[in-house]
Formats: structure tokens, C-alpha cells, sequence
């Protein structure tokens, strides 16, 4: 098992310890271990993608990351 292999395990582990949905919350806790793992630069860069978003492509990718809530 790779590093990655291995974070994902580890993620799934912390998960059902806590008793929440691995499947729900795998995937945001993934991202934002990746933001967490940014330089300050490229943090910085990321950050003035996200802010020159229109609003309507920002409620795109909360959608399809999160689902509608329907």
C-alpha cells in the first residue's frame, strides 16, 4: 500500500470512530487535507482562483461537490 493508499485508510478509520458516513465524508475531509498541504503560494494562488469565481460557478462546484440537498 502507497501513501495515498494508506491516508485513505487512515481517513476511513477516523471516520467510522467517529460514527459518520465514510462515504459522505470522505471526499471533503480528503480536500481539505490537500488545501491543508498547500505552500503559502500556492495556497495564495488557489485562493485568488476561488475569489475571481462568478457565483454562479461557485454554487456549480459546492453542488457537485456537496449534492443539492434534495
Amino acid at each position: 500500500m502507497g501513501r495515498v493508499g494508506y491516508l485513505y485508510d487512515s481517513i476511513k478509520d477516523q471516520l467510522r470512530w467517529n460514527h459518520l458516513c465514510v462515504k459522505q465524508y470522505v471526499g471533503l475531509i480528503s480536500t481539505i487535507g490537500q488545501i491543508m498541504a498547500l505552500s503559502d503560494e500556492d495556497y495564495s494562488k488557489e485562493k485568488v482562483k476561488a475569489m475571481k469565481m462568478s457565483s454562479s460557478s461557485l454554487a456549480e462546484a459546492l453542488i457537485t461537490a456537496f449534492g443539492d440537498g434534495k
